[in-house]
């Protein structure tokens, strides 16, 4: 395949190579996704690559690669958690045996009449070393596992002694940290409810969260009386249990099937990134592109092309409207289509993210953050004016999408209203015109306005958009020095001449310029031989 480094963020994630059948032959995790891939692939300053690392695999993986997807995480973290979700569950060609030992740890609460709270790993194949007991985890971070499992035990009187009771009782019973089950100081029921609270904890349920309040309030009133060494104390036990309500976008359990589909339109493009959720953790993805054409409710179409057929999932998370999650489940007779909610959206933005810089030009991107404007620009429409001391004045507009020149909705105006020369009153006219008949006519309105200008021409058109009955994001670019006007800023915006937004601005205003000189010289032309 031809290696596109641009394509990738600088971003963790975690990375999914597929063969010409489609078949996932390789799952890798990166801190930044275009630093690792380009590994792979080669760089600019490597265009041999620098798998100094299974040189042997790499050279055997790297020609069978058809396609590369990502899916872009919170964190590193995070991307760790992810990778090892979908290797267990695509079992790829390439990957090494993952062994878990290396990079997780376990809890598990053993199966005994008075049951212990032990450190569990996995073997090689990724079994657990211990039978009949309860799992908990993975925790990425074992120090913290293991500061927990001391305090659980002394929180919960969990006892540390063999599996067969002894007949006396330890040191932990004088000190605090055991009930000494085995001389009959507490019951098998009451210590049953111990392990019970001690589940919640480890499941983080509402019991869990009562404790740390109670943990709190403890560390304020010995820090009140000045014991600063017991707050302290309780601080560090805080902080231990903090790992037990990290919730875990990726590894939440929710034991049924999930998917998480985000949609957008770019273009004439609806595109979706798909997550598959198996018992609450992300187990695979998929992105497809469908041309909108003239279909009203293209992302209908998508739900209906995508799921007919097939056995739907228990829940499918969507950013679609109420009105059209109701339209899909009547169409499916099912109840499976909803809105996320808060906890399920933090899943549903993991797609968007993907999709976005997976789909979305990375100059695009940029320019969202340069001009700090709430959507992507996907669409921009550029204005120019051009005359001659007046004469045979004209105005035009070009429209980008995704970065690229969109020629067929490029427009030209002749001016009507406007006499001599005057390019403030021919930009508001220009303006004026186009929103009031995209308004009229409902079509899609731009993310972004582009004036070529300063901020003279910045107000005629704002003045226009005013008369049009819209207000839509707008930036003029002054050519002498590239400087960016801003309405709601007195200073100008000035970007670095290699910054992608920058440059994105610029074959805006060029091609807006290039597309109003040619109408004018053409007027001028019939003109002459009029």
């Amino acid at each position: 395949m031809i290696f596109e480094r641009s394509k990738f963020p600088e971003l963790p994630g975690v990375y999914i190579m597929k063969d010409k059948e489609g078949a996932v032959i390789y799952v890798g995790k990166a801190t930044s996704l275009r630093a690792r891939l380009s590994q792979y692939f080669g760089s600019e300053s490597n265009p041999a690559g620098s798998a100094t690392k299974n040189s042997l695999k790499t050279s055997l993986l790297v020609p069978q690669i058809d396609s590369i997807e990502f899916i872009v995480t919170k964190d590193p973290k995070e991307a760790l958690i992810l990778e090892s979700n979908l290797i267990k569950n695509y079992m790829p060609k390439y990957n090494m045996a993952l062994k878990d030992a290396k990079h997780y740890s376990y809890l598990a609460i053993t199966e005994e009449p008075f049951p212990r709270l032990l450190t569990a790993r996995k073997n090689s194949k990724g079994a657990f070393r211990m039978k009949n007991a309860r799992f908990f985890g993975p925790y990425v971070e074992g120090a913290k596992r293991a500061m927990s499992a001391r305090y659980l035990r002394k929180l919960f009187k969990i006892r540390i002694c063999a599996p067969k009771l002894p007949k006396k009782e330890c040191l932990q019973y004088h000190i605090g940290n055991c009930d000494a089950p085995c001389i009959g100081r507490i019951s098998e029921e009451n210590y049953r409810r111990n392990i019970s609270a001690l589940i919640s904890v480890l499941e983080g349920k509402q019991a869990a969260k009562d404790i740390m309040r109670t943990l709190a309030e403890r560390m304020r009133q010995a820090s009140d009386t000045q014991d600063f060494e017991t707050a302290a104390s309780i601080r560090d036990q805080i902080g231990s249990l903090e790992i037990f309500f990290e919730r875990q976008r990726v590894e939440k359990r929710n034991y049924f099937q999930e998917d998480f589909v985000y949609l957008e339109r770019i273009g004439a493009t609806l595109h979706a990134q798909i997550l598959r959720s198996n018992n609450g953790v992300i187990s695979g993805s998929e992105r497809h592109g469908i041309p909108i054409k003239e279909q009203e409710e293209p992302e209908i179409s998508f739900f209906i092309q995508y799921y007919v057929g097939s056995e739907l999932p228990d829940r499918i998370y969507s950013n679609l409207s109420e009105q059209q999650i109701q339209i899909l489940n009547q169409a499916f007779d099912s109840k499976s289509f909803h809105a996320p909610g808060r906890d399920k959206s933090k899943v549903l933005e993991i797609a968007k993210n993907s999709l976005q810089i997976g789909s979305i030009d990375s100059s695009v991107i940029k320019l969202k953050e340069a001009l700090k404007l709430e959507t992507n620009p996907i669409t921009i429409e550029t204005f120019d004016i051009s005359n001659l001391f007046g004469e045979e004045s004209v105005g035009s507009m070009v429209r980008f999408v995704n970065g690229k020149p969109d020629k067929n909705n490029y427009r030209r105006f002749k001016i009507r209203t406007v006499a001599g020369q005057d390019d403030f009153a021919m930009m508001k006219e220009v303006v004026s015109r186009r929103y009031t008949r995209l308004m009229e006519e409902a079509e899609p309105l731009p993310d972004l306005v582009l004036i070529d200008g300063g901020a003279g021409q910045l107000h005629a058109a704002m003045d226009g958009m005013d008369e049009a009955g819209v207000r839509l994001p707008i930036a003029s670019l002054a050519k002498k020095e590239e400087e960016i006007y801003l309405p709601e800023r007195l200073d100008t915006l000035r970007l670095s001449k290699s910054d992608p937004a920058l440059k994105l601005l610029m074959a805006c205003r060029d091609e807006a310029h290039r597309f109003a000189i040619g109408f004018h010289r053409l007027r001028r032309a019939k003109k002459m031989k009029g």
